[in-house]
């Protein structure tokens, strides 16, 4: 049961992925990016997915710890995020204000699908 809710949520991070990557691509088509948009919802992507796996694992060893490993994984999220957004902070890049709105738009929502699916974790418990 655990498995067909995992792989549920990550079907809906990847269609919701793709439709507000679609719309953001085609916001910023005419702007030259730093990191195009298909690479940074890729990252924004794989970063969900390795949470969203930490979290259902967490939900079925340590089902009451899942608020808290949701936190944790959030800091990490964010430390890893001004990682990635480093070089672009270091750049001679003219117009940086397109790429980071775009990284995070992108961030926030698959943050919210990922509150969403902590959610549901948590009221199941209950």
């Amino acid at each position: 049961m655990m498995i067909k809710s995992y792989f549920a949520s990550i079907f809906l991070t990847l269609i919701l992925g793709i439709f507000f990557g679609a719309i953001n691509y085609l916001a910023t088509k005419e702007i030259v990016l730093y990191n195009s948009i298909e690479e940074i919802y890729f990252f924004n992507f794989v970063l969900t997915l390795v949470s969203l796996f930490i979290l259902f694992v967490i939900n079925l060893k340590f089902n009451d710890k899942v608020g808290y490993a949701f936190l944790a994984v959030g800091i990490i999220k964010m430390a890893v995020s001004v990682v990635y957004l480093l070089p672009l902070v270091d750049s001679d890049f003219s117009n940086k204000i397109p790429d980071t709105l775009s990284f995070f738009s992108a961030y926030f929502i698959f943050l919210i699908i990922e509150s969403i699916v902590v959610v549901r974790l948590l009221n199941k418990k209950n």
